[in-house]
């Protein structure tokens, strides 16, 4: 884990997201790079008369303005936090579109989760988890940024999970405790993704600290049972794939991701 990327559309707050970042860049010895993009109009006025076409031009200039400015306050909001390797970038382009593209120089994607800002809301980080290509870190605005050192990992033996396994690796050779939820018993139909010795064997292998502890999820309210069991469990952080259903069923009807994405407390490491 070398490049950090922190997607942005405020220029100078500094949601939990950026706590995490610091933590993350300075736990790795990762560069990280602020990516503020410039929305048109997001939060701006409705257009319906010369007056608010006026105030949404004077919104577009406070954000170019912004872009401009605010790489020095996100230079000193580094150095204050004893960061290296640092970056301020700006674009005025679709956000997920720059984000994704982005992203492809990346080795993990920060979100901030906020359903106050439209960039943040489930629908828009739904869409950037999918079209990412690479594993994302979203923590909630309002969090109490806490180390990860207490994590629970969603096991399904999906292709999604197995990714969000080999992406967070990292994260769960540090922690001092690694909690499986879900069944991982090895008695699977042949063709699974169980790897050789099953999920335990594996991590214990890459010499994970493992819980003793088994956590099953009620697969008919999945979203519910893992936000409850990684709850009982203290866990810090949530790791587990994203969108592993038929993805157009899967966001109309609702879903584990969906859910978590909307109503779970927990930062949540994801991986289509």
């Amino acid at each position: 884990m070398r490049d950090l990327l922190l997607p942005i559309t405020r220029a100078y707050a500094r949601p939990a997201s950026f706590d995490y970042a610091a933590w993350l860049s300075a736990e790795f010895g990762a560069s990280l790079t602020a990516l503020y993009v410039i929305q048109a109009f997001l939060g701006g006025p409705v257009f319906d008369s010369p007056a608010v076409i006026s105030d949404a031009i004077e919104f577009l200039r406070e954000q170019r303005r912004a872009a401009g400015e605010g790489g020095a306050a996100f230079a000193d909001w580094a150095q204050r936090r004893g960061l290296e390797g640092y970056h301020w970038q700006s674009a005025e382009a679709p956000f997920a579109r720059t984000v994704a593209a982005a992203a492809d120089w990346h080795d993990l994607v920060v979100l901030e989760a906020d359903e106050g800002n439209e960039c943040a809301d489930v629908t828009a980080l739904g869409q950037l988890v999918l079209s990412c290509r690479r594993p994302c870190l979203v923590v909630r605005s309002d969090a109490v940024f806490a180390p990860p050192r207490r994590i629970a990992l969603a096991w399904n033996a999906s292709a999604e999970c197995i990714r969000a396994v080999r992406s967070s690796l990292d994260l769960l050779q540090r922690a001092s405790e690694v909690i499986l939820l879900g069944d991982v018993g090895r008695s699977r139909p042949r063709g699974c993704g169980d790897p050789p010795g099953g999920i335990t064997a594996y991590l214990e292998s890459k010499q994970v600290t493992l819980s003793s502890s088994r956590h099953r999820i009620d697969p008919d309210a999945a979203g519910e049972s893992l936000a409850r069991a990684a709850a009982d469990a203290g866990a810090d952080l949530l790791v587990m794939g994203a969108y592993g259903h038929n993805r157009i069923s899967e966001w109309m009807l609702g879903g584990a991701t969906r859910h978590l994405l909307q109503h779970g407390a927990l930062p949540l490491f994801l991986q289509h």
